[in-house]
């Protein structure tokens, strides 16, 4: 009994598995590159709202070039629904998470500050955090795509300043940043 019940839920995973199609886009992570009890709760606030506009401008940007993506809102309802803050998923299982989801890729990307949180700490007053009109091109952006199986399918990373990434009052990639993670990323978007 106990192995015909064995057999029917690993079919039924299997089945699920291969249901499984199209690309989810996760809140973006932001690393500030200080340890976790520097970390305020207006930075960590902060982290939730600022993931979700770049989860939501990397989408408008896939999207608008014809793209077939979960939107980002679906993805966040299902999330939320499930308990996960926006600012978690980046570190959470991705087989577990493409389950979830229900889709067969989700797409993770961190910003890390790295080398210039001292300058910025020390240049930016008490809102040195935030990203608005930043020039420093010590920002670390890295995007991964993970599949089904949790395994990492591609990865791509560059150093930017937040004016190199997002175009000024608006919520969509740079066009040059755009066409490099397009160029990379398309084979993942074509299910």
């Amino acid at each position: 009994m106990r192995r015909t019940l064995f057999l029917c839920l690993a079919l039924l995973a299997t089945i699920t598995a291969v249901a499984q199609r199209g690309v989810a886009i996760l809140p973006v992570s932001i690393n500030y590159g200080i340890p976790a009890g520097e970390v305020t709760a207006e930075m960590q606030d902060y982290s939730k709202k600022i993931g979700v506009f770049l989860q939501e401008a990397l989408y408008n940007s896939l999207y608008a070039g014809g793209d077939t993506l979960q939107p980002a809102s679906r993805t966040n309802k299902m999330l939320t629904d499930a308990g996960i803050e926006p600012d978690q998923p980046y570190y959470l299982d991705k087989a577990g998470l493409c389950i979830l989801l229900k889709v067969k890729y989700v797409i993770a990307v961190q910003v890390t500050f790295g080398k210039g949180v001292d300058k910025a700490k020390k240049e930016g007053g008490p809102d040195w955090y935030k990203l608005t009109n930043d020039l420093d091109k010590s920002r670390s952006f890295k995007l991964e795509v993970f599949a089904a199986n949790g395994q990492s399918a591609w990865d791509y990373r560059e150093n930017f300043s937040w004016n190199q990434l997002i175009v000024p009052n608006s919520q969509v990639f740079q066009p040059d940043t755009y066409v490099r993670v397009k160029k990379q990323i398309e084979g993942f978007l074509q299910l």
